[in-house]
C-alpha cells in the first residue's frame, strides 16, 4: 500500500498558506452550521408566533366579553342580595336568570370560557419563545399570565354561582343562612370587578400586537350569550 507523506513545507508564505486555508475550512463549516441553526430557529420562532397569535385572538375574545358584562352581572347580583335583605325566612324561588343554552334555568350564572395558554407553554417549554422579538414576547408574556389568573378566578366563580343557583328553589332561610349568601354575593361582585380590572388593563397587549380590539369588541358582543341575556333583561 502506498502512503502518501506529507509534502513538506519549505517557505514560512507556504504554511501560512497552509494554515489559512485550514481555519478557513473551519470558519465556513462554522458559519454553515450556524446559518442552518438560525434557520432553524427563526422557523419555529415563526410557527410559535403564529399558534401564539391564535390563541392570543381567543384570549382577547374572552376578556373583552367579560368587560362588556361587566356591570349586567353586578347589578344581576345586587338584585340577588336586595331579595334576601328584603326576604323573610321563607324564601320564594327566583325566576332563572338564563332561559337558554347550557346555563338555562340558573339564578346566575356566567359565560364558561377556555382561557387557552398551551400555546405559550409549548413556547416556552421548547424554548422558542426566547427566539421571538423582545417586545413581542413581553407581549405575549403578559396576555397569557393575565389570561391564567382570568381561568383561576372563572373557576372559583363557577363555584359561588352553583351555590347562588340554590336560590331558584323555595327555602327556608335563618338569618346566618342569609349572611353565608350575602357573603358570597359580596366576594362574586368583587372577584367579578377584577376579572374586568384584568382585562381591562391586559387590552394595550393586543394592540401593540396589531389587533384590532374594537372590531374584536363588536363580535364579542354578537358571539356572547351573556350579553343576549344581559339585553333582554335589561341589565346592558
Amino acid at each position: 500500500m502506498e502512503i502518501h507523506r506529507p509534502r513538506a513545507v519549505h517557505h514560512w508564505r507556504e504554511l501560512l498558506k497552509e494554515v489559512g486555508i485550514i481555519v478557513l475550512g473551519v470558519l465556513i463549516a462554522l458559519g454553515a452550521e450556524q446559518t442552518v441553526e438560525w434557520f432553524h430557529w427563526r422557523y419555529d420562532a415563526g410557527r410559535a408566533d403564529t399558534h401564539l397569535h391564535q390563541d392570543a385572538v381567543v384570549v382577547l375574545d374572552d376578556m373583552l366579553e367579560r368587560l362588556e358584562i361587566q356591570k349586567c352581572q353586578d347589578r344581576r347580583l345586587v338584585q340577588i342580595r336586595d331579595r334576601l335583605l328584603a326576604s323573610g325566612a321563607t324564601w320564594t324561588a327566583m325566576a332563572p336568570f338564563y332561559t337558554s343554552g347550557p346555563p338555562a334555568g340558573s339564578t346566575y350564572a356566567h359565560p364558561m370560557r377556555s382561557w387557552p395558554t398551551i400555546s405559550w407553554s409549548n413556547a416556552v417549554a421548547s424554548t422558542a419563545a426566547v427566539h421571538l422579538p423582545e417586545e413581542r414576547l413581553s407581549r405575549y408574556a403578559r396576555i397569557f399570565a393575565a389570561a391564567t389568573r382570568e381561568a383561576d378566578d372563572q373557576a372559583t366563580e363557577h363555584e359561588a354561582s352553583s351555590e347562588l343557583n340554590v336560590l331558584g328553589l323555595p327555602l327556608t332561610l335563618s338569618p346566618d343562612q342569609k349572611v353565608i349568601f350575602l357573603r358570597l354575593i359580596e366576594a362574586e361582585r368583587a372577584r367579578n370587578r377584577v376579572m374586568a380590572y384584568e382585562a381591562r388593563n391586559t387590552l394595550a397587549q393586543f394592540t401593540a400586537l396589531g389587533m384590532d380590539v374594537e372590531k374584536a369588541r363588536v363580535a364579542a358582543r354578537e358571539n356572547s350569550l351573556a350579553w343576549q341575556v344581559c339585553t333582554e333583561n335589561r341589565l346592558n
